[in-house]
């Protein structure tokens, strides 16, 4: 290597304090999570049911507009509830679960590879997860998708830093124990695959890498116990209380959706490839080294004199291959797993982006190893690909903030001081799943739909989900889901001076619904209004002729 290669290179691996790297990483992912406006369905959906536990009470059974719901199990909800509590029912608030899941990811996979692999390895590696704009992005988004495959992504270092401390004859129990933990999180978050998934890597591992006393590490008897006494009470409660809870969420939402080929996004097999590829640019042009069958071998882990210092330098040092094969059984194990079923959804593809930075890393650091006449250049190709990819990730952020689709929110704070705590919602023909949080509102939407349409319970929509959920509580149901002359009966029937406000979108709505024909909307947006009815002589002589009411 060339006096300035060494140079730069030494310079690029000078790795600051750890609490500038905890904090920065931090704060680099918390920076603009508030920029962009909420995103429906999705982040008002799981922000949405957060919401409702947490303003009625009831924080042991989600619920989407008063309905269990049971899509997913509750961590995400948990955990923004908890976010609510402290910083108040936001947009910010709702994206903190998967903001600190991100950060805990990304430190997780840092400290690993700082043990395993030295400085250098570490710093490039956390560098690489930290800045593609996929996980940049995800970071910033109000789903499970980011818990899950971080919980994942740190039961598979737990399980791997116990197995490689096993080998080396050091002490491990807690790792074990913590895996076991972090497998029990993972499965609050998304069910089965939070320990299906970890468990297949680490054990495709060991087979191939033939340590074989990692089986024992990881099943060793308190591992087990603490997995079970996390992941099973609330799956227990929820039987308890609802006896069809069980086969609709493991038959149903866990093995026959997975199965299923009717459902929306369906992608050929291969979609993820370049899907991953993709959305992990621009660090995924260095992975043209990893096809050299060298890179697979049993080199001795190469170290820089930045890395001189770390626990990889002792004679203990694991190789370099059980790094490497660990992530290549992390990745294709994933990636194959997700690529299965008919259906796909970007999102899913998240828990292969730790071990995706983590073989690039260890690309750079082979390649900044090299001592030729490209070495300058290699240097300055890794500046360009970080300066590139954290100014990818920043731009990605504003164009999706520029071009985000219309929500509720705008709306919603603007008629949150009128407001009253005794108003009803009522939403025509859609689910506005971010306003009930915006206004404050603590009770039901009566969502008006013909729901005795054959086709509700087979497409996969928000139709069908509260229909699902109102299956596990068929009053809760027969009170939110109504018909349209059911709505126009109940508002006859309330008492003059009570408050409706009606959500509709302007331009479906003005000739289909007679009750808002010759109204002006009190708020507008793009996608949805409100408009605001007040019972009284007037709106019944005007609706309720031959309406039987109760005054």
């Amino acid at each position: 290597m060339t006096s300035t290669g060494t140079g730069a290179w030494r310079r690029l691996l000078t790795a600051p304090p750890r609490a500038v790297i905890f904090f920065g990483s931090g704060a680099w992912l918390l920076w603009l999570s508030w920029l962009r406006p909420l995103t429906l369905p999705d982040e008002g959906r799981y922000g949405g049911v957060a919401w409702e536990m947490l303003s009625r009470g009831a924080h042991v059974v989600p619920t989407l507009n008063g309905m269990p719901f049971f899509h997913k199990p509750p961590l995400y909800y948990w955990l923004a509830e908890a976010a609510y509590s402290v910083f108040g029912p936001s947009v910010w608030a709702a994206r903190l679960p998967s903001l600190l899941a991100a950060w805990g990811v990304a430190m997780a996979l840092y400290f690993f590879l700082r043990r395993w692999r030295g400085e250098g390895t570490a710093l490039i590696g956390l560098l690489a997860l930290l800045t593609q704009p996929f996980f940049y992005g995800s970071a910033q988004y109000a789903n499970l998708d980011m818990l899950v495959a971080a919980l994942i992504g740190m039961t598979i270092l737990a399980g791997a830093t116990a197995v490689l401390r096993a080998d080396a004859g050091q002490p491990y129990h807690t790792l074990s124990v913590s895996a076991g933990l972090l497998a029990g999180l993972a499965v609050l978050a998304k069910g089965l695959i939070g320990v299906v998934l970890p468990g297949a890597v680490l054990v495709l591992w060991i087979i191939l890498r033939r340590r074989w006393r990692g089986l024992a590490v990881l099943l060793w008897p308190p591992v087990i116990v603490v997995f079970l006494a996390v992941a099973l009470p609330w799956f227990w409660v929820m039987q308890q209380r609802f006896p069809d809870f069980l086969h609709y969420f493991f038959v149903y939402q866990q093995f026959e959706r997975f199965t299923e080929t009717g459902f929306n996004n369906m992608q050929p097999f291969w979609f993820y490839v370049p899907v991953m590829l993709g959305l992990a640019l621009p660090w995924t042009l260095w992975l043209g080294g990893a096809l050299r069958k060298a890179f697979w071998g049993n080199p001795v882990a190469a170290r820089t004199a930045a890395d001189d210092n770390s626990q990889a330098a002792n004679p203990q040092a694991v190789r370099a291959a059980d790094v490497r094969w660990l992530m290549l059984c992390w990745l294709l194990v994933i990636l194959v797993f997700f690529s299965i079923p008919a259906s796909k959804l970007v999102g899913y593809i998240q828990p292969v982006l730790p071990a995706l930075a983590a073989l690039v890393a260890e690309v750079i650091v082979v390649a900044m190893m090299r001592a030729d006449k490209r070495s300058d250049r290699r240097t300055r190709a890794f500046a360009l690909t970080l300066s590139s990819a954290a100014v990818m990730c920043v731009v990605a952020n504003l164009l999706a903030t520029h071009y985000a689709k219309p929500n509720n929110v705008g709306i919603g704070l603007q008629a949150r001081p009128e407001f009253r705590p005794g108003d009803t919602l009522i939403a025509l023909r859609y689910f506005p799943y971010d306003l009930p949080m915006t206004l404050r509102s603590r009770n039901a939407v009566w969502v008006v739909e013909d729901w005795n349409r054959p086709d509700i319970a087979k497409r996969d929509n928000w139709r069908k989900e509260l229909y699902d959920a109102g299956q596990f509580d068929q009053a809760a149901m027969r009170e939110a889901l109504i018909s349209e002359a059911e709505m126009q009966r109940r508002m006859c029937a309330a008492p003059d001076g009570q408050g409706f406000w009606i959500w509709a979108d302007p331009s479906e709505s003005s000739d289909r619904d007679k009750i808002l024909q010759g109204q002006t909307p009190r708020y507008a947006a793009r996608k949805g209004a409100l408009w605001y009815v007040e019972i009284g002589d007037t709106f019944k002589r005007q609706h309720c002729a031959g309406t039987p009411t109760n005054g």
